[in-house]
């Protein structure tokens, strides 16, 4: 690896460890980059580099499903999705840790983010749990980790940068992640299931019943919440819409959930307005910057030397390169942002596996399970920073707990590898 590229790592992976914020982890190594070449290379390629990734009408979803997500939430929605989960899975032993899991499946389609998920959905889950008596510790780590079917579940945030950086069809990419969701909710609520049955502390959990009279009341209110997902993925699927005009139905639709729950304010609607602008904008930077580190690394080559690294591992088949690609997603994922490290990933690894023949949409839900696998794994997950602050905990017990959830998930990510057909039938179905 050449001497260049090799310091641009170095200083941006120091960056990274003293936790310096991921936008300028990025930007200070080009510029580093820029100095080191003396003026042979053009500053003409700075505002260049990081203004063309901005240039994608994809990315215009983004911050309209990031508003989306923040209009459901302020329109009083989350109430609803954790009532309804409730009356279906409250009935079980350790009811409330099952309808945290399944009321993060139903908000996964509409904030799109893990971290949307734990700062929104999160603080009610997290209050109904210690009401009811559950450790605060355990709450936490079901709540961080359940998150994780945000970006899984359409729309996501993760996917349409996903689909924008690597020119592949954000609907394939939607309808590609919702069944590894489910299966990824199916089999945290399978760790819980072995909790509640081998463990003294699951032994205790409560029973959350909810009377028979009112679970067709809870579940009909929560009905106008879920018909979001199948607007958006059915009018992608049947052409209705592209999924940059499905984001704009989604808000359309959720100020209209707002009238009629009759919880939207003026002031809720400004305060979602402003929060959704901020988290924009903050991703709008990471991919401007992430466009310059970007434009470095190819112009070094170094997708062609981690392709020459790796080519010794191609005998051995393409499910052995997914599954060393797999690991150092999750490494990745523990240190990074998903977002960013889809921006900074995607065009080193896109060339091996173009290379090998493999299904892109396939590659893409497998990256993204690994990234999101990651964002719960110590020492770095962003979600165990984002939980230890809305729980109160210290980052050491949140991250404790979510540890006994990443045996599910990594099993997940295995079965991905192995079983493409379950992140590439429903894209080739609809899409055939």
């Amino acid at each position: 690896m050449g001497f260049n590229i090799t310091i641009l790592l170095l200083t941006f992976l120091i960056l990274l460890f003293i936790g310096m914020p991921i936008a300028f982890a990025l930007g200070l190594p080009g510029l580093v980059y820029l100095l080191m070449q003396g003026g042979s290379v053009s500053i003409v390629n700075l505002p260049h580099s990081m203004t063309t990734p901005l240039f994608s009408y994809v990315l215009i979803a983004l911050p309209a499903f990031l508003l989306s997500g923040r209009m459901m939430n302020s329109a009083g929605v989350t109430t609803r999705l954790f009532d309804a989960a409730l009356a279906i899975v409250g009935r079980f032993k350790g009811g409330l840790a099952y309808a945290n899991v399944v009321a993060s499946m139903m908000f996964a389609s509409m904030s799109g983010t893990a971290v949307g998920d734990t700062g929104g959905l999160g603080a009610i889950e997290m209050e109904m749990m210690d009401k009811a008596g559950y450790k605060k510790s355990f709450s936490a780590g079901i709540t961080a980790s359940s998150s994780v079917i945000g970006p899984l579940i359409p729309p996501s945030v993760a996917m349409v940068v996903l689909g924008a950086s690597a020119g592949i069809s954000t609907g394939k990419l939607f309808l590609g992640g919702l069944i590894p969701g489910i299966i990824m909710g199916l089999a945290l609520m399978v760790s819980i299931f072995v909790q509640s049955r081998t463990t003294k502390e699951g032994k205790n959990w409560p029973v959350t019943k909810i009377p028979a009279k009112e679970i067709p009341v809870k579940l009909l209110k929560a009905v106008p919440a879920l018909m979001s997902p199948v607007i958006i993925i059915g009018g992608i699927t049947t052409g209705v819409f592209t999924p940059t005009e499905a984001a704009i139905v989604a808000i359309d639709y959720s100020i209209i959930l707002g009238i009629v729950y009759k919880e939207l304010t003026f002031r809720s609607f400004m305060q979602a307005l402003k929060d959704a602008v901020e988290t924009s904008g903050t991703f709008m930077l990471i991919i401007a910057i992430a466009g310059f580190f970007t434009w470095i690394i190819t112009k070094e080559g170094l997708a062609t030397v981690l392709q020459n690294m790796l080519s010794p591992l191609y005998s051995a088949g393409p499910v052995f390169v997914l599954l060393v690609l797999a690991v150092i997603l999750v490494i990745v994922g523990c240190f990074m942002d998903t977002t960013a490290a889809i921006l900074l990933i995607t065009p080193i690894f896109m060339p091996i596996i173009n290379n090998l023949g493999l299904d892109q949409v396939h590659f893409g839900v497998m990256m993204t399970v690994a990234l999101i696998s990651g964002i719960v794994t110590p020492p770095f997950g962003i979600c165990l920073f984002v939980m230890s602050d809305v729980s109160g905990l210290p980052v050491s017990t949140v991250t404790k707990e979510c540890a006994k959830y990443l045996p599910a998930m990594f099993l997940v990510l295995l079965l991905i590898i192995f079983c493409p057909a379950l992140s590439t039938w429903l894209p080739n179905l609809f899409y055939s």
